[in-house]
């Protein structure tokens, strides 16, 4: 995982909305684009920028450096940094209990990210492919006439995997969806080998409680050279982000106990 507290570019990848502490409703938001087997890679070693917060113990992927520069000369540690401590969320109930009520309409990160995601989108995936959008929710994120509704033909196929089946239902962007709680079961045995030529994953990778198998199966469904996206926000359901989540960066603190 990657982390930026702040950050300013004219580009989508780069822009992000001003944090802070004292503005808890602002955004950050850094969009990274991986290919293949690197994208994988890339998210799997959890490597992220160092704590802007002192009083947070630093994590083991944890390098000091700045994005753009573990993105120019990656370095992935021999094993998987994070512990099942990092990995512990405040609410380990099924997800499918948290997620029983829809949220639809409900926007979870401000304009100005949502501009910039669909910018992002627009520029970086194949018009025409198909798309697994994983986490996904009643909106895809995707930009008028560039596949926010399926109807104006932008993409061959957008699916959609999400906790709940009535926000998927409402997503003008779906082809197609499937309801699965992939933390509850990493595996996704709906789709074939190598058939989508984009993922993304949008303002979600916190939650993943166990995010290797995860990734092991984004690129087993993605076509060689195809792009995963991974983009996040200093929004979050606190209590269900991993720990290592929520005590980088000094978004948010420690759980008592926790890293």
């Amino acid at each position: 995982f990657f982390q930026q507290t702040a950050a300013t570019s004219a580009t989508p990848r780069q822009r992000l909305a001003t944090p802070g502490p004292t503005h808890p409703n602002t955004t950050s938001l850094l969009p990274s684009r991986w290919r293949g087997a690197a994208a994988v890679a890339a998210a799997a070693v959890g490597v992220a920028l160092a704590s802007s917060s002192s009083s947070v113990e630093p994590g083991p992927w944890e390098t000091g450096l700045s994005a753009a520069e573990v993105l120019s000369s990656p370095a992935w540690p021999a094993a998987f940094p994070l512990t099942a401590t990092h990995l512990a969320r405040l609410d380990e109930t099924p997800d499918t209990r948290f997620y029983a009520r829809p949220r639809i309409n409900v926007q979870h990160v401000d304009e100005s990210a949502i501009a910039a995601l669909q910018e992002l989108y627009a520029q970086e995936l194949p018009r025409g492919g198909a798309v697994l959008d994983l986490m996904s929710s009643w909106t895809s994120h995707l930009a008028e006439g560039r596949g926010r509704d399926r109807a104006d033909g932008h993409f061959a196929r957008v699916s959609g995997l999400g906790a709940h089946a009535e926000e998927l239902r409402a997503n003008p962007a779906l082809h197609d969806y499937h309801a699965h709680d992939i933390n509850a079961d990493p595996r996704l045995p709906m789709y074939a080998d190598e058939s989508f030529d984009a993922v993304v994953c949008s303002v979600s990778v916190d939650y993943l409680a166990d995010p290797l198998p995860v990734f092991r199966e984004i690129h087993r469904v993605l076509k060689p050279g195809g792009p995963a996206l991974f983009t996040w926000s200093n929004r979050m359901f606190p209590t269900k982000a991993i720990a290592a989540w929520r005590g980088g960066g000094g978004l948010f603190p420690p759980p008592p106990g926790g890293p």
